[in-house]
C-alpha cells in the first residue's frame, strides 16, 4: 500500500514513520523542513497547564501522548533525544498573585480535582529549583515533561530515510486530493493521501487562520533552573524551557497574525524583561536567536481530523503540535486499519464532498 503525506512537520512526520512501521511505502512531501512550526516550537509537553486556555480534550489527548506514546516513539528511535519528565513550575510575582489563583481555580474546574498538581511554599519552590526562591508560592505539575523538538525532528528523519521513505524537499504542494497529490507541474497517485500542510491548507478548513509565536533562544551560564516555569501575568504568560548546556527558550506571545517577519521590539522587550525579574542572573546572558513562526488554529482551537475515501486531513493543532500529535497519529492508524473512528469522535469530521470535481 502506498501513501503520500503532504507537510513535514511533526504530524506528518509521526504518520509517517507510524505507517513505514506498519508496511506502508510512504512518500513525504515537505515545502520548508528548516523554518517550519515545528521546529519553531519548544517542546512542552504540559497537558495540565494547557488547560488554563483549552478545553478537556486537549489535556486527554496530551496526557495519553505523554504516557503512552511518547515512551514508545523515543524507544523506537536509534538516536538519543533529549526528554525530561521532572515536572513544571507555575509561579507569579505577588502584584500579579490574583493572576496565579486565577489559573489554578480554572485547572481546578475543568479536572473536577487536584490530583495533578501540588501547592509550593517559598521553601519547597527552593527545594526544587534554588535559583526560584524569590517567590512566596506556587504551583507543581510533577507528571509534565519537555523534548527537544528539533533534536527529535533530525531523529525522524534520519529514522524515515533509513527506512527508504521517498521524500521531496523544497516542494510545494498545490493541493492534497483523495488519492492524489497534486504539484505545480505533475501529480502522484497513492491508495491513501494525508494532508499535513497546517495553514497551506486553506482550501480544506474554511475556518483556518494564523496565530504568530515568536521565541528567544537564550545561552545563560550563570543560571541553573532544570525545569520548564511559566511565569503568570495579566497580559501574558512567559514559559521558560531549559535545555542542554544552559540553554533556555522564553515565549509567550499569541497574536493573530499571518505575519513570519523577525521578532517584534514589544515581544523582545517583554519577554526578556519578565525573565530578567525570574532571575536577575539572566542579564548576562546571550541571546543566541530569536524565532517567528505562524501556527495554524482553527475557530474552536482544536485540531480537526477530516476523513474521505483515500484522504485525510488533519490540521489545527495550534501550540500543542508536540502535545497532541502522537496520539492523534495513533487515532488515525487505527482508521487506517479498521476504517472506524474509535475515539475522540468530535474531532473527526466526514467529508466525501469536498475535492470533488
Amino acid at each position: 500500500m502506498k501513501a503520500g503525506i503532504a507537510g513535514g512537520g511533526i504530524m506528518g512526520q509521526l504518520l509517517a514513520f507510524s505507517l513505514i512501521n506498519a508496511g506502508w511505502n510512504v512518500t513525504l512531501f515537505d515545502r520548508e523542513m528548516k523554518n517550519n512550526c515545528s521546529m519553531a516550537a519548544a517542546g512542552l509537553l504540559t497537558p495540565t497547564a494547557e488547560l488554563e486556555k483549552n478545553e478537556l480534550i486537549i489535556f486527554d489527548l496530551g496526557e495519553e501522548a505523554l504516557r503512552v506514546h511518547w515512551p514508545v516513539i523515543l524507544k523506537q528511535l536509534k538516536q538519543t533525544i533529549y526528554f525530561k519528565q521532572s515536572g513544571s513550575l507555575i509561579v507569579s510575582h505577588p502584584r500579579d498573585h490574583s493572576e496565579l489563583t486565577r489559573f489554578i481555580q480554572t485547572i481546578s474546574s475543568k479536572l473536577g480535582n487536584d490530583a495533578f498538581y501540588q501547592k509550593l511554599s517559598n521553601n519547597e519552590i527552593g527545594a526544587l529549583e534554588p535559583e526560584l526562591s524569590k517567590f512566596q508560592d506556587g504551583y507543581y505539575f510533577p507528571s509534565e515533561a519537555q523534548i527537544d523538538n528539533q533534536q527529535l525532528l533530525h531523529a525522524l528523519e534520519n529514522d524515515l530515510i533509513e527506512k527508504d521513505i521517498t521524500w521531496y524537499k523544497d516542494t510545494f504542494v498545490l493541493d492534497a486530493l483523495p488519492h492524489k497529490i497534486i504539484l505545480n507541474d505533475t501529480h502522484y497517485q497513492f491508495d491513501l493521501v494525508l494532508d499535513c500542510r497546517g495553514l497551506g491548507a486553506r482550501a480544506a478548513f474554511n475556518d483556518l487562520r494564523s496565530v504568530r509565536g515568536e521565541l528567544i533562544w537564550l545561552e545563560a551560564r550563570d543560571v541553573f533552573i532544570t525545569r520548564p516555569i511559566r511565569l503568570m501575568h495579566p497580559r501574558y504568560n512567559l514559559y521558560l524551557v531549559p535545555r542542554e548546556n544552559q540553554l533556555y527558550l522564553i515565549g509567550a506571545s499569541e497574536i493573530e497574525s499571518y505575519d513570519p517577519s523577525p521578532i517584534s521590539v514589544r515581544t523582545m522587550l517583554e519577554l526578556l524583561t519578565s525573565i530578567y525579574s525570574i532571575n536577575s542572573k539572566f542579564s548576562e546572558a546571550r541571546i543566541i536567536k530569536t524565532v517567528t513562526q505562524c501556527r495554524p488554529t482553527l475557530s474552536d482551537h482544536l485540531p480537526k481530523i477530516k476523513y474521505s475515501d483515500g484522504l485525510i486531513s488533519i490540521n489545527g493543532l495550534y501550540r500543542h503540535g508536540f502535545l497532541i500529535a502522537p496520539t492523534l497519529a495513533h487515532d488515525v492508524m487505527q482508521w487506517v486499519e479498521t476504517n472506524k473512528i474509535v475515539r475522540h469522535t468530535q474531532l473527526w469530521e466526514n467529508s466525501h464532498d469536498i475535492h470533488l470535481f
